[in-house]
């Protein structure tokens, strides 16, 4: 049984001003699909407003408490401390699942993709509802909470090497970057990557030369850990 929001109030300490909006980040798509007739919407809008909070938030914190990293180290902290993974146990801790409205076809195996989007939907929610103070004293205080033993003086590896670790080490397999496209005049072309695992398209992303577009392809599959989305090993 769902729980009401008023226990959410007193988990977050805050007064819900816009109820509709947080019903609606707690309702995955596959609920609305079993409920047709009370016209709910889904919480992938706000999952999108709220990851760009998480990231505005994060990026703020780590280039402020950091004045000599550089961007690809403060790139790699961000990808450490905020993915699929770590949204996921959050939103495990606060026990979204006990006031989200998902649909019975969502098999266990799923459920911490769908909590981890569920966690940016709320935060989405909590900044358009409490404002930026509230959200980012959130944000801080469950994914920033142990920020100096997790960075330390850590000399950290750009993206590609990062993800290549984690493949070789947990599959014993290599990422691919592939060319899939160029566009533009000679002077100034676009290089479209694609990021392949065991001949699996993991991402695409674009650069002003390879080098950039390979590096954003592994950032981003780092962000998300999307390798969990496939079956990679041999």
């Amino acid at each position: 049984m769902q729980k009401p929001l008023s226990d959410l109030e007193s988990l977050f300490h805050i007064k819900i001003t816009d109820h509709a909006l947080w019903e609606e980040a707690l309702t995955h798509k596959s609920w609305a699909y079993f409920h047709p007739g009370e016209h709910a919407e889904n919480n992938e809008r706000l999952e999108f407003l709220g990851d760009a909070v998480l990231e505005l938030v994060i990026s703020t914190v780590l280039y402020k408490k950091y004045p000599k990293r550089k961007e690809g180290d403060l790139t790699l902290i961000r990808a450490m401390l905020v993915n699929k993974d770590k949204l996921a146990e959050v939103a495990e801790e606060l026990k979204l699942s006990s006031y989200a409205r998902v649909g019975y076809n969502i098999a266990e195996r799923g459920m911490n993709t769908v909590l981890a989007n569920m966690m940016e939907a709320v935060i989405g929610a909590m900044f358009l509802d409490q404002g930026m103070e509230k959200v980012s004293a959130f944000i801080q205080q469950y994914f920033l909470e142990d920020l100096e033993r997790k960075v330390g003086n850590q000399d950290f590896k750009d993206a590609k090497s990062r993800l290549q670790e984690i493949l070789q080490a947990d599959f014993g397999i290599l990422p691919e970057y592939r060319v899939l496209d160029e566009k533009g005049p000679a002077h100034k072309k676009i290089f479209r990557i694609g990021l392949f695992v065991n001949d699996q398209l993991l991402v695409e992303t674009e650069g002003a030369n390879k080098q950039d577009a390979e590096l954003k392809a592994a950032e981003a599959a780092l962000k998300d850990s999307l390798w969990q989305n496939y079956t990679l090993k041999n």
